[in-house]
């Protein structure tokens, strides 16, 4: 019974309740005419009422399906019994009403109608000969109180039902929203953080970067060994890497340049490679370039967009077996309105359908913890939205991933930078 819902258990409260009451008024009224058929009738509707509820229970069966069922078979019990009581008709003629006001604060309007309509049917087919021997107004305002319940208890009942589905739109509005705002107040706390490390590392490493300088220029002056030349030169090339990072960095939380300049798309993909080399060796993969000659300019910032083929380039290489394949490719779209596109491309375990829409939220990660901040697809699709790019994602589990990135040409990406085209 746990699938039942509030109005289910109540309704089923008023069956055990009905089921005590036609059992005693069995006891206590005197015997009617056709005792047999009405005892008959009592039972029938004791054992499809366990029937119906034994499916409820046991079975994945729709419950609606299930209550049309028991209000066929309810309707038609009590036609019997109003056929079969004789001088005590009366009494069941008012389960007609019950029947219609119960389904249609269940159903909604237009099935209360149908009931309806369905009981004056059978209240006529029951007992014929009292319907037609008495006065038409008399008939007529008993079928019409079966009517007027049908609909304003079903017009009720909708207006409940579009209050409660509208309460429940706006709660799931205000549980994105307040979402939002979380991951907002989270990301600015990021960028203070970030730029807060960024700056205490830049200064000690801009330090050591300059007496690197001139250990170096000392060098050239006075003649050392080639092992000491050879180690300062390795010193400077990983406090320029760190250098570059902390750059990055700064750019990422907004402290550092990121002005917009005419680019070559193609150079701002070779110049990102090098930050990935070492994954892509020690994962011995292949990176395979086809890269189209002769591109048109697109407009944005280079540093940013190298953030972005490092964070896509760096998911391609987690989600590729050793010794795989990954593919860039950049080319121009077909179509009347002409896009500079990059494909991204691997082999690799590929991504469940049910993660489409979730991928680009911050701190959504499929990585064992300590692996993976879930920032790299967030910050990437929020610096592609600041380009004005479109960004979209193919995928199958188990046969990889193919990332398509959309840039506008030269003239429409200037004329939307200050807005860009969204994602």
């Amino acid at each position: 019974m746990a699938r039942l819902s509030a109005a289910d258990r109540f309704l089923a409260g008023l069956r055990l309740a009905a089921i005590g009451a036609g059992a005693l008024w069995l006891l206590v009224t005197p015997h009617p005419e056709h005792l047999r058929q009405v005892v008959g009738l009592f039972l029938a509707f004791l054992l499809y009422t366990v029937l119906i509820y034994s499916l409820l229970a046991l079975t994945s069966w729709p419950i609606r399906r299930l209550y049309i069922a028991a209000l066929v078979a309810d309707l038609f019990f009590l036609a019997g019994m109003v056929h079969w009581t004789g001088d005590v008709s009366r009494v069941f003629d008012l389960g007609f009403y019950l029947l219609v006001g119960l389904h249609a604060f269940y159903f909604g309007r237009k099935a209360g109608l149908g009931i309806a309509t369905a009981a004056a049917a059978l209240q006529f087919l029951s007992e014929p000969d009292v319907v037609l021997s008495q006065a038409w107004p008399d008939s007529a305002v008993r079928i019409g109180f079966l009517y007027v319940i049908g609909w304003a208890i079903g017009e009720l009942a909708d207006e409940e039902k579009q209050a409660r589905h509208k309460a429940e739109e706006l709660l799931s509005q205000l549980q994105n929203t307040t979402r939002i705002l979380e991951h907002a107040q989270k990301m600015a706390l990021i960028g203070r953080l970030t730029a807060g490390i960024a700056h205490e590392i830049n200064n000690p490493v801009a330090v050591i970067l300059t007496r690197i300088e001139r250990m170096m220029m000392e060098a050239d002056e006075q003649p050392i060994s080639s092992v000491l030349t050879h180690h300062l030169e390795t010193l400077r090339t990983h406090a320029q890497r760190i250098a570059n990072v902390v750059q990055k960095l700064l750019a990422y939380s907004r402290s550092g340049s990121s002005e917009f300049t005419v680019l070559d798309i193609n150079e701002v993909i070779q110049q990102s490679i090098p930050l990935i080399e070492h994954r892509l060796e020690s994962r011995r993969l292949t990176l395979n370039l086809n890269l189209l000659r002769h591109l048109p300019k697109i407009y944005g910032s280079s540093n940013r967009l190298e953030e972005v083929f490092v964070n896509l380039l760096s998911n391609a290489i987690d989600a590729s077996s050793p010794g795989g394949q990954i593919y860039i490719v950049s080319t121009i779209s077909g179509g009347h309105e002409k896009d500079l596109q990059v494909f991204i491309s691997d082999a690799g375990e590929g991504i469940p359908r049910e993660n489409f829409d979730k991928i680009f939220e911050p701190f959504f990660t499929t990585k064992p913890v300590g692996q993976g901040t879930g920032l790299g697809l967030y910050v990437a699709y929020q610096i592609l939205k600041d380009h004005g790019a479109v960004i979209g994602v193919d995928s199958q589990v188990g046969k990889g991933t193919t990332i398509t990135i959309s840039f506008p040409l030269l003239e429409a990406a200037i004329s939307s930078s200050s807005g860009g085209r969204g994602l």
